[in-house]
């Protein structure tokens, strides 16, 4: 019975210190907040000023990095190359055409994605973000021997394939940084009068008018990208049509 009543007893005193305390004085910021919008719901500014002076111990800032070559990832590319044998070697429906179809642009857009792995990196320099091409005279696995700038420009707008970390709008990850397929960033950097001839056909995505979008498939490690996009100050506001709600 004693044994019942003090585990009882440590349990209750465990969860009394989870508990908030009516009484407990407010940090200077949760004040600061709690005075300019009393009762109302706080947002995720407010959140992150009255946070826990502990966070950024446990989560330090990376370190952003110059002249830092992105990993590529061959996860994208192998998982169409998957899916373009699965559907050749049992298809699903009773139509071989259709499956056999769909296996053949699987497989060619799954070659395609590889290729551009291998071939193509996302570089951080000190004020820019380009995208480059390996010097090897022969594609696969092996080390970089060297980088260049790409031989062709952006096939879209004819610019440079080069955006200064200032220049930054917005960025995100489809449909998310743990499952990346595609990566895609808006920047001011392109002229007005290119922005509007780049953005035919993804205006419904996008419908303010506040820079070029750019989207490329998920070669390169999606942490390593996030991590250094915000180590660089790149502005991000959120998905895409986040931005839709910002004040203009």
């Amino acid at each position: 019975m004693k044994l019942s009543f003090l585990f009882a007893a440590a349990l209750a005193g465990t969860a009394s210190a989870f508990r908030p305390q009516a009484n407990a004085p407010l940090t200077r910021k949760a004040q600061n907040v709690a005075n300019v919008r009393p009762g109302a719901p706080l947002t995720k500014a407010e959140m992150v000023a009255i946070r826990s002076p502990f966070w950024n111990a446990l989560q330090p800032e990376a370190e952003a990095k110059v002249d830092y070559i992105v990993d590529r990832d061959y996860t994208v590319a192998l998982t169409l190359l998957c899916v373009g044998i699965g559907l050749a070697m049992f298809p699903p429906s009773d139509s071989l055409f259709i499956d056999y179809l769909g296996a053949a642009f699987h497989l060619w857009f799954g070659s395609f994605i590889g290729m551009q792995t291998m071939r193509t990196r996302a570089v951080f320099h000190k004020d820019t973000f380009e995208l480059k091409t390996v010097t090897n005279k022969v594609l696969g696995l092996q080390r970089d021997k060297g980088l260049k700038p790409k031989e062709y420009e952006n096939y879209v707008l004819g610019t440079n394939n080069e955006w200064r970390y200032d220049s930054f709008v917005n960025w995100d990850f489809f449909p998310s940084v743990q499952l990346p397929i595609l990566v895609y960033f808006k920047e001011t950097d392109t002229p007005k009068e290119m922005q509007i001839k780049g953005s035919i056909g993804g205006h419904q995505m996008d419908r303010r008018n506040n820079g070029q979008m750019h989207f490329f498939p998920a070669f390169a490690n999606a942490r390593q990208l996030a991590e250094q996009f915000e180590a660089h100050g790149c502005n991000k506001i959120g998905p895409i049509h986040g931005e839709e709600f910002m004040k203009k």
